[in-house]
């Protein structure tokens, strides 16, 4: 056997394996779609795939990477080692994290977690001031909005006041109504 048959061999080869990684990643893509109504009730019910995409959150990113996708945030909601302030709930308040935090519920006051993402739900609102690593709008914020990473602002977004990150990801649907500033810390 010559050198182009062992050259033809390794390529069929690395061919078989490049299908089958794209049959695995269609499977995974395919079993990850839901329908819209239930996206984020079936979201929260998974915490190991939460888990998964709460590493890849928390992991410093290079400025030649892209920003994370709203769906990363969304699915990392019951992220283990998090807090949640359920629906029920309303805080007058300033709440400083040193953790994930999920908010469901109404914060009237200031949000810190330096280090860790913030999400508002579709029933959460905060009013003054949020400052996170990564910050995941789908309710309603009034006041300042601080990341140190990047801002996602879902379609159910309703912000009003002004925004300050290194990333933002607006998706269509969202109101907007605020200064917006792209930092380059």
């Amino acid at each position: 056997m010559g050198g182009g048959d062992v050259l033809f061999i390794m390529s069929v080869v690395a061919l078989i394996l490049i299908m089958l990684d794209g049959k695995r990643r269609i499977k995974r893509a395919v079993a990850a779609q839901v329908p819209a109504r239930s996206k984020t009730q079936h979201l929260l019910a998974s915490p190991s795939r939460a888990a998964q995409l709460q590493i890849q959150i928390t992991e410093p990113t290079q400025a030649s990477q892209p920003a994370l996708p709203a769906e990363a945030f969304i699915q990392s909601l019951p992220a283990p080692g998090g807090s949640l302030i359920g629906s029920t709930l309303r805080i007058e308040g300033n709440v400083d994290a040193q953790e994930a935090l999920v908010i469901r519920g109404t914060i009237q006051g200031d949000v810190t977690a330096m280090e860790h993402p913030v999400t508002i739900t579709e029933s959460g609102g905060v009013s003054r001031h949020i400052q996170a690593r990564a910050i995941c709008v789908a309710g309603s914020v009034a006041g300042r909005l601080v990341a140190t990473d990047q801002a996602i602002l879902l379609a159910s977004a309703r912000v009003s006041g002004s925004i300050e990150a290194k990333r933002l990801k607006c998706e269509a649907g969202a109101w907007l109504q605020a200064a917006v500033s792209i930092t380059s810390r």
